[in-house]
């Protein structure tokens, strides 16, 4: 198959992966050369194992949030944007994230590509849940309000041995002034799908002492 065969063929196409490759070039022998040729000439890069963008489409993708958010959505399955990503984009943390983070019923993992860096938290079946389905053009992916996005950051910092006092969430810098209570309080509901000692607490000490709970 030739390059231009398949960009041609792809061009309205976000991401390529190993299925839709498999349509254009059935023979599997000539289709992995055509990859490894690719990728060795940067006409393609490489998301993960299977899963590629081509080259020329990487800046419009890097400058545009949308795209980014779909693919965080195409890497791991389930998944929704949620914790640290979601925070920021709401203006609640008050530092720059590095990755976009995602939480999902499979395992914690990172991928780290030309793209960016993209973090997907693993958390029970019962826990996932708190977001919503987001359409932009074609582009379809999952993702937490902010209360859910709150619960999840929350729920991922204190989950092990982190000390559960004021100085430990002080230091999260959290911009609790984009929060309402009533928002604060949503995420407080979620509780009751984890038996969290610490987390119980952790919403304890943050309804008192910022919101006079």
């Amino acid at each position: 198959m030739k390059f231009e065969f398949l960009k041609k063929n792809s061009e309205n196409l976000v991401i390529l992966n190993k299925e839709l490759l498999k349509t254009l070039e059935p023979q599997e022998d000539v289709l992995d050369f055509n990859v490894k040729y690719w990728l060795k000439t940067g006409k393609i890069i490489s998301l993960k194992k299977g899963m590629y963008v081509l080259a020329d489409a990487v800046q419009k993708i890097k400058s545009a949030d949308k795209y980014l958010e779909y693919i965080s959505g195409q890497l791991v399955q389930p998944a929704y944007l949620s914790a640290e990503y979601v925070l920021a984009k709401y203006q609640i943390l008050s530092e720059p994230v590095q990755a976009i983070t995602s939480v999902t019923t499979k395992k914690t993992q990172k991928f780290s590509n030309e793209l960016g860096v993209f973090r997907y938290y693993s958390i029970t079946e019962d826990l996932f849940t708190g977001y919503k389905i987001k359409q932009e053009g074609e582009l379809v992916f999952a993702e937490a309000d902010k209360s859910k996005a709150l619960f999840d950051f929350l729920y991922f910092r204190f989950l092990k041995e982190t000390d559960v006092d004021l100085v430990t969430i002080d230091n999260l810098r959290i911009n609790w002034e984009n929060i309402t209570k009533s928002e604060f309080k949503k995420a407080e509901t979620y509780l009751k799908l984890t038996n969290s000692r610490r987390l119980k607490k952790v919403f304890e000490l943050i309804g008192k002492n910022w919101f006079q709970f």
